[in-house]
């Protein structure tokens, strides 16, 4: 018996965005991204990655294209549907400081409060505070929090949320490596389809299913980790090269990156 094959979540079509109706910051941009799936999103300082995600949260509005969430148009979605479907964490957010980290946390089930009982708003709140590992600074306000254990706090907000879709804006900024794979690592354990802004190549590889590389507001390559970052276009835009290397005492093949020499480096400023 063959295998379904797992249905498609979000699906891009010809998405383009212009910044002050003359520059596209996001440029006829189509993909698919099915459920379960965790999709990273590389590319400049400026490429219209995050352009990107505010769009698909509709933030903003596209001059054109379409995003079809679940099998409808996004823009057919009502805001508690959207908001039921979909959660964004950004670097930075508008929240009160004087919250407490369970305060905080507790806004992401906002959209669902109409329909769950107290008792079962407690218990996701506990389970996504418990998943992230910031029990311990529950009833701390967030004012106090380093920006590391602020970061954690925003994506135990999230997953309150409990969102069919996750988008990321460079979800690792301000925390140390150990605490970046245990978050992703946590969202693949959980299966919530994601896209994320990367800006650590090192963690493409092992937490991505596709990559889509961006650059000045277009989509300029689109596969698998191994066929994005091995690609010439890669080097071209990054000015780095991917190589990889053997583990000495697993034997497990890893990757390394490198700038390129700046004779060879399309992005040296001469």
């Amino acid at each position: 018996m063959t295998a379904l094959s797992p249905a498609i979540l979000l699906s891009v079509r010809d998405l383009t965005h212009y910044f002050s109706g003359k520059t596209p910051q996001v440029n006829a941009i189509s993909f698919n991204v099915s459920d379960g799936e965790f999709v990273s999103i590389i590319g400049p300082n400026g490429s219209g990655k995050s352009t990107l995600l505010r769009l698909i949260i509709n933030e903003l509005q596209p001059a054109s294209g379409e995003i079809v969430i679940q099998g409808k148009p996004l823009c057919a979605m009502k805001p508690i549907e959207r908001a039921r479907t979909v959660a964004l964490l950004t670097q930075h957010d508008n929240a009160d400081l004087r919250l407490t980290v369970r305060e905080y946390v507790a806004l992401g089930r906002i959209p669902w409060q109409a329909d769950c009982p107290n008792a079962e708003h407690e218990k996701v709140i506990t389970e996504a505070i418990n998943d992230v590992g910031i029990a311990h600074l529950q009833q701390t306000a967030l004012g106090t929090l380093s920006g590391g254990e602020r970061q954690r706090a925003g994506f135990s907000r999230a997953l309150a949320q409990q969102p069919a879709l996750l988008l990321l804006d460079e979800p690792t900024n301000h925390l140390d490596p150990l605490a970046r794979h245990q978050l992703l690592s946590l969202v693949r354990r959980k299966n919530i389809t994601t896209i994320a802004v990367l800006h650590d190549l090192e963690l493409i590889q092992p937490f991505s299913d596709q990559v889509l590389m961006m650059n000045a507001g277009h989509l300029v390559s689109h596969g698998t980790p191994a066929q994005v970052l091995d690609s010439s276009c890669f080097a071209q835009i990054f000015g780095m090269q991917s190589l990889h290397v053997i583990h000495p005492k697993t034997g497990k093949t890893l990757r390394i990156f490198e700038a390129l020499p700046s004779e060879m480096n399309c992005n040296t400023n001469k």
